[in-house]
């Protein structure tokens, strides 16, 4: 793991919720509306989670996971700060292009069914990335400001200033981890 880092990568509060305690290890992405290419692009093998608070709603979510979003609804930081506890390392990425495919990694996240068919069939091509992180906890939050040139639908941040991973701890054991890594590469074997 790199000791410091200025890339972070924005993704629903609830989303870092459940990846920070250990509910999924993937994160689902289709791209942003502003990337470059059109298409999600995996620019950085770790990076700090940036959450975000905008377009978040039950619809999107699976049932057992509405509580989530309600608490961390409420604890939104107030003003134009934004609170960095957890760092990630990117472990694989799988291009899900078989839509049948959505169905065998159901247990392993946290979205609905429809987020994930919707963002499956949306744009041109059809499709969906997997990416597989190892999360960690840092010791301590570190608090940004938030300015505009971080606003907006896109996937990837440049923090302005390059933040410590010193002391950062696994959100999963090793073999927690191992085991739902597992499973998830398993689901996903090809017959």
């Amino acid at each position: 793991m790199k000791t410091q880092n200025h890339f972070a990568f924005k993704e629903w509060a609830t989303i870092v919720h459940a990846l920070a305690s250990g509910k999924q290890i993937l994160i689902l992405r289709k791209g942003g509306i502003r990337e470059e290419t059109g298409q999600f692009q995996m620019e950085q093998d770790e990076f700090f989670l940036f959450p975000t608070y905008e377009h978040q709603n039950k619809e999107d979510l699976k049932p057992e996971i509405h509580g989530d979003l309600e608490s961390v609804i409420q604890s939104k930081p107030a003003g134009n700060t934004l609170p960095i506890q957890y760092y990630a390392q990117v472990i694989e990425t799988i291009q899900i292009a078989d839509e049948g495919e959505l169905d065998r990694i159901r247990p392993y996240h946290v979205w609905s069914d429809q987020a994930v068919r919707k963002r499956f069939h949306y744009g041109q091509k059809k499709g969906l990335y997997a990416i597989i992180v190892r999360v960690f906890h840092l010791p301590s939050a570190h608090t940004i400001g938030v300015t505009s040139e971080y606003a907006g639908c896109k996937s990837w941040v440049e923090l302005k200033e390059t933040l410590s991973t010193t002391g950062a701890q696994p959100a999963l054991s090793n073999s927690a981890f191992q085991k739902q890594l597992e499973a998830i590469n398993t689901s996903l074997v090809k017959s």
